[in-house]
């Protein structure tokens, strides 16, 4: 690829140089023409001679630079030429450049890809876990001390099944609890009536994500966890109605055996949720 650099950077000099030879040779055509001109017109005798001389010179000169302009007109569409297949060719070896680059990415990709192949038949982990999801409008909430759920535009007809689960834009934020034709319940993961297993995601302890007091806990945290402020929750997968790694919350407190929790989505300003529905 070094070498096709230097190829575009050695043409370009070459261009250069011919602007800089043409500009020279007009310049002391012009300063020659002068001087002559100068010289009949102050030391030619007799008057008679020197005005000949002068106009035949006018002439010549006129002459000579309508020759002059055609030559230029006609070196300028050469040179004009000449720079756009230059330019052809410097992009024809740009594009060379990239190609290569691009074989050698599209060989390291392949490289990585058999190796991850290779990776997952070592761990036995399933190839192909179809997800069908639906992505759809809520239409009302209800939240009050008592209860937390929201109706979404979405039923039967789409497919859509109690426990099916229901992300926003960040997060798990409930899950179906009763469908119609066209119309479904979301129970929030904030209602009294929520209990979803889950696990911190570097400290691994688990525990139960609750609403109790108003606020959003993780509870039953075993004596000798190690819960930290600021670690994200996610679902644990127990329970086999959510799935393991979903991202919920953050932990804000941690108070003992419990652990106060904010949730990534701000139900307020949602508008769009997405219904999933893992299948193996």
């Amino acid at each position: 690829m070094a070498i096709l650099e230097n190829r575009v950077q050695t043409k370009n000099n070459l261009i250069e140089l011919s602007k800089f030879t043409l500009f020279f040779i007009r310049k002391s055509l012009v300063t020659a023409l002068i001087l002559l001109s100068c010289f009949l017109l102050y030391f030619s005798y007799p008057k008679t001679i020197a005005t000949f001389a002068l106009d035949s010179l006018g002439k010549t000169l006129s002459l000579g630079t309508i020759v002059y302009g055609q030559s230029i007109n006609t070196a300028k569409s050469l040179y004009s030429m000449a720079s756009y297949f230059q330019d052809l060719e410097a992009e024809n070896l740009q594009l060379k450049l990239e190609i290569a680059y691009l074989s050698k990415t599209q060989e390291l990709a392949s490289s990585l890809k058999a190796e991850n192949t290779a990776l997952k038949e070592i761990l036995n982990v399933p190839q192909n876990i179809e997800e069908k999801f639906v992505t759809a409008k809520i239409v009302g909430t209800m939240m009050s001390p008592f209860t937390s759920y929201a109706i979404i535009q979405a039923g039967e007809n789409d497919n859509v099944k109690v426990n099916d689960i229901i992300r926003g834009t960040k997060g798990l934020i409930g899950r179906i609890t009763e469908t119609g034709n066209n119309y479904s319940t979301v129970m929030l993961i904030n209602d009294h009536n929520s209990r979803i297993p889950v696990i911190t995601e570097n400290s691994k302890a688990r525990g139960i994500l609750a609403r109790q007091d108003n606020n959003l806990k993780i509870i039953y945290l075993q004596e000798d966890h190690n819960a930290q402020v600021g670690e994200i929750i996610l679902t644990s997968g127990d329970g086999k109605i959510f799935p393991r790694g979903i991202p919920i919350a953050t932990v804000i407190k941690v108070k003992d055996r419990e652990a106060f929790v904010e949730m990534l989505d701000d139900l307020n300003k949602i508008d769009f949720v997405v219904v999933a529905s893992n299948t193996e």
